[in-house]
C-alpha cells in the first residue's frame, strides 16, 4: 500500500492524505489507479511544504516514486 501526503506549510502536523492505493503497479505507472492521483493542488512559489510518502511493501518487487506537473503541463515532473 502508498500513502501520499501533503502539508499546507512546513509542519508534519499539518498533513492531509492526498493520494493513496493498495495494489501493485509498475515503476512511475502514474495511470493505473484514480487515488494514486490528487486533486489539483496550487502551491506558492517559495513557501515551504512538508510531503511524506509511505509505502508498505506485500511481496516481489518494491518501488515509489513522486511526480508533480509544473504550470499545468501535462507531463510529470519528478
Amino acid at each position: 500500500s502508498v500513502q501520499l501526503h501533503l502539508s499546507t506549510n512546513d509542519q508534519p502536523a499539518n498533513k492531509q492524505l492526498i493520494a493513496s492505493h493498495t495494489g501493485w503497479t509498475s515503476s512511475r505507472e502514474w495511470n493505473k489507479f484514480g487515488s494514486q492521483r490528487s486533486a489539483a493542488i496550487n502551491l506558492v512559489a517559495g513557501q515551504r511544504y512538508y510531503v511524506e510518502a509511505l509505502m508498505k511493501e506485500g511481496g516481489g518487487g518494491d518501488n515509489l516514486a513522486v511526480a508533480w506537473r509544473l504550470n499545468n503541463s501535462t507531463t510529470p515532473a519528478n
